[in-house]
């Protein structure tokens, strides 16, 4: 097990997400706990090979602020009301290596895969690439 934890980055990426999902009071503790199941699995030798982590998907990678940053998607649990993750949420997030960092940028509800998520005047589908067009928006509220 590797001795180096990642930081649990802002949540400000989200706070639209968790407004829209209100209806699972628990998601933002539901999301810490994933990034903790997360963060325990993890491994010297798995934090080698950016495309194999535990729990999750890699969707892409981007470069912002001079920094590389692995986009991952990984299925949550919600403890209230109780539903398993594969009914869930989503979870899209980002893992900054050189700072050590585990920075979440959209929630979305299981059901809701494959509709339109409304960001900056535009509507994306929730599918792998409507994802990485989200993350490209998200990256521009950044900077």
């Amino acid at each position: 097990m590797s001795d180096e934890r990642f930081e649990y980055g802002s949540t400000g990426l989200i706070t639209q997400d968790l407004r829209r999902l209100k209806k699972w009071r628990s998601l933002e503790d539901d999301v810490k706990n994933h990034y903790k199941m997360w963060a325990g699995r993890l491994s010297d030798e798995i934090l080698r090979s950016v495309f194999n982590y535990p729990l999750c998907e890699h969707i892409t990678k981007k470069v912002s602020g001079g920094e590389e940053i692995n986009f991952y998607k990984m299925r949550v649990g919600i403890s209230n009301p109780r539903i398993s993750s594969s009914g869930g949420c989503r979870l899209v997030f980002g893992i900054l290596l050189r700072s050590k960092k585990f920075i979440p940028v959209l929630l979305y509800a299981a059901c809701e895969e494959g509709k339109f998520y409304p960001i900056n005047g535009k509507k994306i589908c929730l599918k792998k690439s409507g994802l990485i067009q989200i993350i490209d928006e998200k990256l521009k509220l950044l900077n």
